[in-house]
């Protein structure tokens, strides 16, 4: 299931962090330069800025790193995230665990579940497989998942 193919495969260069820390934007840019130097990050506050902005009119982006969700629900942010920014990959980036998250992913639109605790090299393998067209979910988040499977949540 996670290591399952999405429709198509596409570069990663032009990408849309929605963080509550500006700074994050900042890291990523600097991480996934280390592997595509064409890489070009925007950075948003939230959700609600991100979809309603004039700035964003017309973007498209290849990926979107969400990492804080309105009201801890993704699936209609990620619709409306996905309708706005012509159908870009999407990534969860949080430190909150939800197996609902990961057996939701191929329907949710969802592409990868990283926990924001993850070593660079995670992070990069996100992006990688991401780039190459596979969903990814994190070792954190996939280890309470084979183990926890429901007794865990938040």
């Amino acid at each position: 299931m996670l290591s399952v193919s999405n429709h198509h495969a596409k570069p990663m260069d032009r990408i849309l962090v929605i963080d509550e820390l500006p700074l994050i934007s900042v890291a990523f840019q600097d991480l996934f330069r280390s592997i595509n130097p064409s890489v070009s990050v925007v950075y948003c506050e939230n959700v609600y800025t991100a979809l309603s902005a004039k700035a964003y009119a017309g973007a498209v982006f290849d990926l979107v790193i969400v990492g804080s969700v309105p009201d801890g629900r993704p699936e209609q942010a990620i619709r409306e995230l996905k309708a706005r920014f012509n159908q870009p990959s999407i990534m969860l980036y949080s430190a909150v665990y939800d197996p609902g998250i990961i057996e939701k992913m191929e329907g949710s639109g969802i592409e990868a579940y990283v926990h924001r605790y993850e070593p660079i090299g995670e992070i990069l393998e996100a992006y990688r497989r991401l780039s190459a067209g596979t969903r990814f979910v994190s070792s954190i988040f996939r280890t309470l998942y084979d183990d926890y499977r429901f007794d865990v949540r938040n």
